[in-house]
């Protein structure tokens, strides 16, 4: 009897453990289940997460791609910024050239973000900016940067061979010292149509039409010019006699080929 009284006596201290022991995995898994939820965090790739204050929304830090522990009920970092390298798109209106004509240009940037290099002192405001205005932000920056750019050229300088590359080249590094600041890291400008009002392209269209008929007319002198200039003295005076002599200058005309065949013609009537 006494045996198993014994017997009865250990499996209840067994069942209290077994108890007490499920009790505390239960809420370890609890525990760790509310420490992921509210403490661990993973931050995709391409992704950059925004850690501010719980209660006052104040920034606190960055966090890149990974798993990241935070403080519980202190710090939130649902907000994120997306690092995937856009290419932003778009027209920039009444951009006005030197004597107040206005162009329509379109344009391209690349750009990715790397926030994480900004100044320290720096990256909450950067961290409000590009959790909302990424593409906005560096569209007025472009159109502000074609505005100063433009407006130091003349619409003949615009359309001069090679003026496109030269823009570009120029406002790539305008962009970027705006934009560097701010966590872009731009990649490619691209300026693409400059449009002008019909009458102005029309004009410039006409004005070229003539620098090159004029072009083709002074090369086409400088040949005959170089052509002459290996005449020697007797050819010239050769020249002149001809000359005298087509013009009737000394009693006899010098017919040209078409009138010699008109009177043969007429002799054989």
């Amino acid at each position: 009897m006494s045996f198993v009284v014994g017997l009865w006596s250990v499996m209840e201290v067994f069942v209290m453990w077994m108890l007490t022991g499920t009790a505390v995995t239960l809420l370890l898994g609890c525990l760790w289940m509310l420490a992921r939820r509210w403490a661990y965090v993973n931050v995709p790739e391409l992704e950059l997460a925004v850690v501010k204050h719980s209660g006052s929304s104040k920034f606190i830090r960055f966090l890149p791609s990974g798993r990241h522990w935070i403080v519980p009920f202190r710090e939130d970092a649902k907000t994120r910024i997306d690092l995937s390298p856009p290419v932003v798109k778009g027209k920039t209106t009444g951009v006005q050239a030197i004597g107040g004509l206005s162009l329509t240009i379109a344009w391209e940037l690349a750009f990715s973000l790397d926030p994480m290099r900004v100044n320290p002192q720096n990256q909450p405001q950067i961290a409000r900016l590009l959790a909302k205005k990424t593409a906005v932000t560096a569209q007025k920056h472009l159109a502000n940067s074609l505005h100063h750019l433009i407006g130091s050229y003349t619409i003949e300088q615009l359309t001069l061979p090679g003026a496109h590359q030269k823009l570009e080249n120029e406002l790539m590094r305008q962009i970027k010292r705006r934009l560097s600041p701010l966590g872009y890291d731009v990649s490619r400008v691209m300026i693409g149509t400059i449009d002008m009002p019909v009458q102005v392209k029309a004009a410039l269209e006409e004005a070229h039409k003539q620098e090159m008929q004029t072009e083709i007319e002074a090369r086409a002198l400088a040949r005959l010019q170089r052509v002459i200039s290996q005449f020697s003295d007797a050819d010239m005076q050769r020249l002149i006699e001809l000359e005298r002599i087509h013009k009737g200058q000394s009693g006899v005309v010098l017919p040209y080929p078409t009138m010699s065949r008109q009177w043969a013609v007429n002799s054989n009537r």
